[in-house]
């Protein structure tokens, strides 16, 4: 859910006019993809699993879970329905209203197993959680869909590059720019910040050292870098080149927010 949530907001902040209707085909039928995932791996109420924090606690955020997933696969839908119909404007709205349901589902599922392992007294210190998580959900999301979605931008340059100017491009490239700025200031924040300073109560482990080191390391700053070259290669009309960076990139953020959703079962605090 949190790459659905950052595949619409990739949709939403694009000019409908400006990119190819193939191209917005293309996250639609990913993000739909993936929210069937969802809903096919979503756990019942109270089922088990290896490890805490599998299946829902009461019905109330069985219901919840499930109200949200229908309603993400709704909007993604629609935003099909509509992109195929060539009505860009009413795609647009139909991937920003996907954007806010997605995060929601995701940041509702992550609050709700980080209370479940709060509950099992697998994580300690509930104090900068439920809010942390909930703050750091949308830039997580907006990272993890928005570099798949430029990539596959790139991508239609190569196939289609006559049909577009620079200027779609160039403002995805931004975007992840921003976004990457804000996650690493939340992050800080909610994790690396409050960590340290229970050093002396509640020591890292040198797991949690070495996901902290991919977190920061390969998660934020390698692909920050990458961003500077790929705006560069833009700017030069070099879209293949920008492409090839971006795919690299791409999976250097999966690899960082994966460490950052180990880290709050590892320390309690939200990466």
């Amino acid at each position: 859910m949190l790459l659905v949530g950052g595949i619409t907001l990739s949709q939403a902040v694009s000019d409908p006019r400006a990119v190819t209707l193939r191209w917005l085909r293309l996250g639609g039928l990913i993000a739909l993809t993936l929210v069937g995932v969802a809903l096919a791996l979503r756990p019942g109420v109270g089922t088990g699993g290896a490890g805490v924090g599998f299946g829902w606690s009461s019905e109330t955020d069985n219901a919840v879970s499930w109200g949200l997933l229908i309603a993400s696969a709704v909007a993604c839908v629609v935003q099909l329905v509509t992109v195929q119909l060539a009505k860009r404007d009413v795609q647009r709205v139909a991937a920003t209203c996907g954007f806010v349901l997605a995060v929601a589902a995701a940041a509702f599922v992550l609050t709700a197993q980080f209370k479940l392992a709060v509950e099992a007294d697998a994580v300690t210190d509930v104090s900068p959680g439920l809010g942390a998580v909930v703050a750091a959900t949308p830039w997580s999301a907006g990272l993890l869909g928005g570099f798949l979605m430029t990539m596959l931008l790139g991508h239609a340059y190569l196939t289609a590059g006559n049909e577009m100017t620079q200027a779609p491009f160039r403002r995805l490239v931004l975007v992840l720019a921003l976004l990457l700025a804000v996650r690493l200031l939340v992050s800080l924040v909610t994790g690396a910040w409050p960590a340290m300073r229970q050093q002396d109560v509640q020591p890292l482990s040198s797991w949690s050292v070495m996901l902290m080191t991919a977190r920061y390391g390969v998660g934020l700053v390698v692909p920050g870098a990458f961003v500077y070259m790929i705006h560069d290669c833009v700017k030069r009309r070099a879209n293949q080149s920008a492409t090839g960076i971006l795919y690299v990139a791409t999976i250097l953020v999966v690899i960082g927010e994966g460490a950052a959703l180990a880290l709050v079962r590892a320390t309690g605090f939200v990466f």
